[in-house]
């Protein structure tokens, strides 16, 4: 199950945010922050899809320690009431095919990036969390506390192209209601939920809690379809 209090609000954040203000050192010392595009990975850490003349990776080559600013304010009247995540940690890249098809289950639209010579992956290590998750609700929270466990992300990684085909093969039409749309697909599972796509339209699915073990997959996926077929 998943843990109460500000791991709920950190994971949630993590998984669910699509851009963030990205914070790095520039030639000197000085601060730098830009606005950059995200996804997660399996165990929840930032996923980036970077330019090799992008000065915030110059940046990063030089030194990899970074912060990453996650902000869930967006839409709300009173912004500095919502919460927000800041990650702390080290940016290293992260070539991988998993890497790609979890960053295009996010941001489908990036597809055109991977055409240009210029573009790769990285991830954020992070080592701690700042979450602010509204008036007087502040916490400090290590990476372990809320990243998905290695043993559990690699069992999920396993069985997640079955897991998938299987939706695909045998239950399109529950696909296409988490999606919102014919022609759903499931781009990427996780132990917090799953990432879809219908056209160039990204929807987030999370469970109604962490998964504790890679045997739970299919009941939260059950339980989810049946919220929705409720909704």
């Amino acid at each position: 199950m998943t843990q109460e209090g500000p791991f709920e609000g950190a994971r949630a954040l993590l998984r669910g945010c699509r851009y963030g203000t990205l914070a790095t050192l520039a030639e000197g010392g000085a601060p730098f922050a830009s606005l950059v595009a995200l996804a997660s990975d399996e165990r929840g850490a930032p996923l980036l899809l970077l330019s090799d003349l992008a000065r915030h990776t110059q940046n990063l080559k030089r030194d990899g320690r970074a912060s990453l600013l996650l902000d869930g304010s967006e839409g709300r009247r009173e912004r500095l009431a919502a919460a927000r995540l800041t990650l702390t940690g080290t940016i290293a890249p992260a070539e991988s095919q998993a890497a790609s098809r979890r960053y295009l289950a996010v941001h489908p639209e990036a597809a055109r990036l991977l055409e240009l010579a210029d573009f790769r992956f990285y991830r954020l290590e992070p080592d701690a969390g700042h979450l602010i998750a509204g008036f007087g609700r502040i916490d400090t929270i290590a990476a372990a506390d809320f990243l998905v466990p290695a043993a559990l992300a690699a069992d999920l990684a396993q069985s997640e192209a079955g897991a998938i085909e299987h939706m695909h093969a045998d239950h399109a039409d529950a696909v296409d209601l988490l999606a919102g749309a014919p022609g759903g697909r499931i781009g990427a599972l996780d132990a917090d939920g799953m990432d879809l796509v219908a056209g160039t339209q990204a929807v987030r699915c999370d469970y109604a809690a962490r998964l504790g073990a890679a045997a739970d997959l299919r009941v939260a996926i059950v339980e989810l379809v049946r919220k929705a077929r409720k909704s």
